[in-house]
């Protein structure tokens, strides 16, 4: 069961009763302030609950460019000084460029972001509901 917490072009945020936030991204293009928007209310919804998990349903997502990757991994970085990091499953998108941009961001991420990637939505929140 999960409650809609917020929506932008990008995509919609989920509460998710397990103790989660579930990001579903929208297909299409996007400008670096839907992505900053993203983060940011992405970071708020962990912070309003204490919650450090995240379920990423990233098949309908473009690559990202060099200043979303950028971006992303300045405020996950600088997040996880406050907060700490961050466990994610990753459903993620067939789209061979939209796989490698998000390989360079968990690559990148050096701690902040813990992520698992999965072919299937099922399998994500298995394992995600595994993660204590």
């Amino acid at each position: 069961m999960s409650l809609l917490y917020f929506e932008i072009a990008m995509g919609r945020f989920h509460e998710h009763a397990d103790g989660y936030a579930w990001l579903r991204y929208h297909p299409g293009q996007r400008s670096l302030s839907d992505v900053q928007g993203f983060l940011t209310h992405t970071g708020r919804l962990l912070q309003r609950y204490d919650w450090h998990r995240v379920l990423s349903d990233q098949r309908l997502l473009l690559p990202f460019t060099e200043d979303e990757r950028l971006l992303i991994l300045n405020y996950w970085q600088t997040r996880q000084v406050a907060y700490g990091p961050v466990t994610g499953a990753v459903v993620l998108s067939q789209d061979v460029f939209t796989r490698l941009s998000f390989s360079q961001i968990q690559q990148q991420a050096k701690g902040a972001l813990v992520y698992r990637v999965f072919e299937e939505e099922a399998a994500a929140i298995n394992w995600l509901s595994q993660v204590v």
